[in-house]
């Protein structure tokens, strides 16, 4: 063999040394990272995206997470899985999760996203309907048990709308978009961002009469997790809703890129952009409600949670814990 064979031979086992190196390197920082999960309150839509932003763009691997994003059956059933160890952290609707505290379900809310309630009566502009006293006299769709029904009677007062002159119709939360595009009814109980962007797909000029508008207030989605698992491992929590805290400030200057990596993301799912980014735009629009105005993203106010559970225990029926301290903790970020 030559001198020249026995050099190139050489740097050939050096780089080979030198990849195997750098491979057991990424390796061992994979093997680093912290696996978390976080599951959706439903299966996925353009309000998810933060979420996917955050894993896409580095900020919960750079803060040492492996996340992995699920998607949901709905916010009691998430929140109820969290609470009974099967996943880390539930992304649900707060007064759900009031409701189920208060039965005794051990989870806590360590960053609130929806801080205004996106509950709303979403109606057909074409029937006249151009305020709430206008629903007299009309049908409104509604589910049993759903989170606006309950809290529809408190929107009802209010405005000032006499509910015995408004027809509801019961439907299930599948059918009250088409009995609405049908005309059967002039407008149905719903989430804004859920509602609005598919009926204005199919053409329909619509608009929504928000409870918060009206006082009737109740935190919307927030990050959950077991109480014990935020004793146990606050590192984890703080840098999970550190890193999910830049996702959603990247999401608000760039809402159709988010858009883009959550349908990139998720190719098995069928995301249609114009109605997912419309979805994306309403949810935006709740992130802080008049007492978190001006605070970083996430940060709850105790008064929002201890006007929510008022509400709920008049209405709902629940046991009041009366100590916001029981749903919610700003512990993992400081409030400016």
């Amino acid at each position: 063999m030559s001198w020249g064979e026995i050099k190139t031979n050489h740097c050939r086992s050096a780089l080979v040394a030198v990849f195997a190196f750098v491979a057991l390197a990424a390796q061992a920082k994979a093997e680093e990272l912290t696996k978390v999960s976080i599951r959706m309150d439903w299966v996925l839509n353009g309000y998810h995206a933060p979420f996917f932003v955050g894993v896409k763009n580095g900020y919960y691997q750079s803060e040492g997470l492996d996340v992995t994003v699920q998607p949901g059956n709905g916010s009691g059933v998430v929140a109820q899985a969290v609470g009974n160890g099967n996943g880390t952290f539930g992304y649900v609707d707060g007064g759900t999760m009031i409701n189920l505290v208060s039965k005794g379900l051990d989870v806590k809310a360590v960053m609130g996203i929806l801080q205004t309630s996106p509950l709303a009566v979403v109606y057909n502009v074409s029937t006249g309907i151009k305020e709430p006293k206008d629903l007299e006299g009309k049908k409104i769709g509604v589910t049993n048990g759903e989170a606006p029904l309950i809290l529809l009677p408190a929107f009802f007062k209010a405005a000032g709308v006499d509910p015995a002159k408004v027809t509801l119709v019961n439907a299930s939360a599948a059918s009250k978009e088409a009995i609405l595009l049908s005309g059967q009814v002039q407008g149905e109980t719903e989430f804004t961002f859920v509602a609005l962007p598919p009926l204005e797909a199919h053409g329909l000029k619509v608009a929504a009469f928000k409870f918060a508008d009206y006082g009737v207030n109740v935190p919307g989605n927030c990050i959950i997790a077991r109480s014990a698992y935020i004793a146990s491992n606050p590192e984890v929590v703080q840098k999970f809703v550190r890193a999910t805290q830049k996702a959603y400030e990247w999401t608000v200057a760039h809402p159709a890129e988010a858009i883009d990596i959550l349908a990139a993301e998720n190719p098995g799912d069928k995301i249609e952009k114009p109605v997912a980014l419309r979805d994306l735009a309403l949810s935006l629009e709740l992130l802080h409600s008049k007492a978190t105005a001006g605070k970083p993203i996430g940060v709850m106010s105790a008064e929002d949670w201890r006007h929510g559970e008022d509400l709920l225990a008049q209405y709902q029926g629940i046991k009041k814990l009366g100590d916001p301290g029981r749903y919610m903790t700003n512990a993992f970020f400081a409030a400016k």
